[in-house]
């Protein structure tokens, strides 16, 4: 990293990190990958995010993450056509806080007769007045969080995608060239039949005839995607490849699409009512989730900036470890490339498939779902709000075989004054750990503990902390040690 792009981040960063990673600021200088949150081996040391947790409590505002942190976001979509894009779009306003939004480009320019009933007939119009919708709810939502954005500022940035017009392209290479060292992450919903060709499709068209090999290199190596694939021989054929491209839409497995199956895991999880918690009493925004879709709730496109939420489990750089957008595995289709889909399975509740990697979140998706709603119409002290965890100790941590490993999630707390409950679980799919049983004790309690197996080679182990506070709706965060496990030196001991 050059010493330019370091000034641009607020916390000191590693010399050579993978992207997304940070150091703390403590003596041990222990690094943790995009998690919001630095802690030392004595005390829990905090980026801004939760230094803001002092002033909070006091003030009554929300801890958002640092601008180094927030990942640089622009999503295509074809509202207009299948309803679920709209659905999709008002849970996505709702997070808008949680990253820097560049841009919402529509590519539908007119709306499809019969299947969309939305009364704007054109894409534009339909992400436009959803805009204004959340702009009723934006002196509530402001409340709860002050990075939520200004509604003039995402309506400025949301632009046409048609093809009579560039506008989508300008807004994409703008944002791209810009004096920002954070990447762009890149969400195109899909497009079918009545839509315009991707607008990313065409500004790397563009790069490559104007730029030439060495340009749109430098310019496509600042693009990741969490997206459908909609950008033809850029994906795949000419190098070099994305740096990062993960697909919450496919493959199909056992006769399921997988964008199909977040409906029917999510929509009734936590006993989550789309009447009762979003479309009645909670605002215009929450009105306007139409659901006249081929699947209930369907949503398809909802995983692939669910992915991207930084709730301290999700690491959008590292796409098989899990979380709120499912655990992803490589793409067989482009073995060569770091290019990521949903072919991932995980044992949970005696039951072992794909499912699974998103089924066992699903409750603590939908209650973070009615709790942002819920700050449409309410003002702060009136909903509730995400715990704070906090782990003491470094969050990467080498063990020896045998060794007692101490787990303290005692400095976690809740802005509301909640209790909090407390989950310590071993993930074992992330690293395909094989080894001996791991026994947590206490795994329902702050502080657990758990002997480090006796390996014959190295291995590695995840440990989620869940943290669930008493409010209403139950709010979820989490915390992610990884346990480096050396070999034991004498087997027979």
């Amino acid at each position: 990293m050059s010493a330019k792009e370091k000034e641009t981040f607020p916390l000191e960063v590693l010399d050579d990190p993978k992207p997304g990673m940070g150091r703390n600021f403590c003596d041990d200088q222990r690094p943790f990958a995009f998690i919001g949150i630095y802690l030392c081996s004595s005390v829990v040391s905090v980026n801004t995010w939760v230094l803001a947790l002092g002033l909070g409590l006091l003030l009554g505002t929300a801890f958002p993450s640092t601008a180094g942190e927030r990942l640089r976001i622009i999503i295509e979509t074809d509202a207009g056509g299948d309803p679920d894009d709209e659905q999709s779009l008002v849970r996505f306003l709702l997070y808008a806080n949680e990253w820097d939004v560049e841009g919402i480009i529509a590519n539908r320019p007119q709306a499809r007769e019969g299947e969309n009933r939305n009364r704007e007939r054109t894409g534009l119009g339909i992400v436009r007045a959803m805009i204004d919708a959340y702009g009723a709810c934006y002196p509530r939502l402001v409340q709860h969080d002050p990075q939520f954005p200004k509604p003039e500022a995402l309506r400025s940035r949301s632009v046409p995608g048609y093809e009579d017009t560039d506008d989508g392209v300008e807004l994409i290479v703008r944002a791209v060239d810009a004096a920002d060292a954070r990447p762009v992450w890149f969400s195109n919903w899909g497009t079918d039949h009545g839509s315009a060709s991707s607008s990313l499709k065409r500004a790397l068209d563009r790069v490559l005839r104007e730029r030439g090999p060495a340009g749109y290199a430098r310019f496509k190596r600042r693009i990741y995607l969490s997206s459908s694939d909609e950008f033809g021989e850029h994906t795949g054929t000419l190098d070099p490849p994305f740096p990062l491209w993960v697909d919450t839409w496919r493959p199909e497995m056992n006769r399921k699409r997988w964008y199909h199956q977040f409906s029917a895991i999510t929509a009734g999880a936590g006993g989550f009512d789309i009447e009762r918690d979003v479309r009645s009493g909670h605002g215009p925004l929450g009105a306007l989730y139409p659901t006249n879709t081929t699947h209930w709730l369907k949503e398809g496109d909802t995983l692939s900036f669910l992915y991207l939420v930084p709730n301290g489990l999700n690491n959008p750089f590292e796409p098989g470890w899990g979380g709120w957008g499912g655990r992803l595995g490589k793409n067989e289709e482009f073995s060569d490339k770091p290019y990521y889909w949903a072919n991932e399975i995980d044992r949970w509740q005696g039951t072992i498939n794909r499912e699974n990697t998103l089924a066992r979140w699903a409750e603590a998706i939908q209650n973070d779902f009615r709790a942002r709603m819920d700050w449409c119409v309410a003002e702060r002290p009136n909903a509730n709000h995400p715990p704070i965890p906090g782990v003491r100790g470094a969050l990467q941590r080498t063990v020896r075989a045998g060794q007692l490993v101490e787990l303290d999630a005692t400095p976690s707390v809740d802005p509301d004054g909640h209790s909090l409950r407390f989950n310590w679980l071993p993930y074992f799919e992330v690293t395909g750990y094989g080894g001996p049983a791991i026994e947590l004790q206490n795994s329902d309690q702050a502080r657990s503990s758990l002997e480090a197996p006796r390996l014959d080679r190295a291995g590695s182990v995840h440990l989620i902390l869940s943290v669930t506070d008493g409010g209403e709706p139950r709010l979820t965060r989490y915390q992610r040690v990884i346990l480096e496990i050396e070999p034991a030196l004498d087997k027979g001991k």
